[in-house]
């Protein structure tokens, strides 16, 4: 049976790319790939050519979640399951695959109307390492991929099978709390890999579909220097330092230039299959994650 294994790479629409790059490099550490054409930015995060990539353009929100597999069997197996399904799929033009860095794609979206990418073959660069412009030990990445976004969905409990039964997606928990910055929430997280959770489901007035993007780093002091920066910069801290009640992360929230939240985090749990048993819980931090109100 195919199986998704990674989040791969997003794309976000974005009208500021010149804030966002300052964002990116100057904040939050990621590598800018130069030569990029006009209206187009693309992150580096590890020795993949990008995973990060925002277009310019009205939405100020996500495009494309792109996840991937292990070999052109498995990347088979999920289109069959898909058609199957009465799934409309499509397979990337060679100029796609080129754009991506992949040696084949599939494209198609998921019950809530996201453009969901999923591929092979990613191309490496281990000679050209990642080189974060900033004093910075790097990201987890590797085959725990970019790591992990949280879509905002109003049918949770289709989105959650159709990630589930169709692409290969594993339960980890949920979380249904009353006080969510002030409202309920309800949330449901799947993971592919070791990661606890690659991606995120649950409903939110917030007025787009990426609830968050989360950038794990590798070093405990990243996540302070990161916050040094961010208070040093026009950009907002969204939620306090806390750990996740579900996944351990130690953290805190920062708005990037399209009002998307970023997390930036360290020390996430990695599960074993068959070692978690999966559960409710009825507050999304274990301590700390105040929402901050702007000033």
């Amino acid at each position: 049976m195919g199986q998704v294994k990674r989040l791969a790479y997003i794309q976000i629409e974005a009208t500021d790319l010149e804030a966002w790059s300052a964002f990116a490099g100057g904040v939050m550490g990621c590598e800018i790939v130069p030569g990029t054409p006009p209206g187009d930015l693309r992150l580096r995060v590890d020795d993949r050519p990008w995973r990060i990539q925002v277009t310019e353009g009205p939405r100020n929100d996500i495009v494309v979640v792109g996840l991937e597999v292990d070999c052109g069997e498995d990347l088979a197996a999920i289109r069959t399951r898909l058609a199957d399904a009465g799934i409309d799929v499509h397979a990337g033009s060679t100029e796609a695959c080129e754009a991506r860095g992949v040696r084949e794609l599939l494209c198609f979206r998921d019950p809530a109307g996201m453009e969901v990418e999923l591929s092979y073959g990613s191309l490496m660069r281990p000679q050209q390492p990642f080189k974060s412009p900033l004093a910075h030990g790097g990201f987890v990445t590797g085959d725990q991929g970019l790591g992990h976004v949280m879509l905002v969905v109003e049918n949770v409990a289709e989105v959650h099978r159709f990630y589930c039964e169709l692409l290969g997606f594993v339960t980890s928990d949920f979380v249904a709390t009353d006080n969510y910055g002030g409202q309920k929430g309800s949330f449901v997280f799947m993971r592919c890999n070791q990661r606890h959770h690659s991606l995120a489901i649950g409903y939110l007035p917030l007025g787009r579909r990426l609830g968050h993007l989360m950038l794990q780093v590798r070093e405990f002091d990243d996540v302070g220097r990161t916050l040094d920066r961010v208070h040093q910069s026009p950009f907002r801290q969204t939620r306090a330092l806390g750990r996740h009640i579900n996944d351990r992360m130690f953290s805190f929230y920062v708005e990037s230039p399209s009002g998307v939240q970023i997390e930036c985090g360290w020390g996430g749990l990695e599960v074993e299959e068959g070692d978690l048993e999966v559960k409710t819980y009825d507050v999304t931090s274990a301590w700390g994650h105040q929402h901050l109100l702007p000033k």
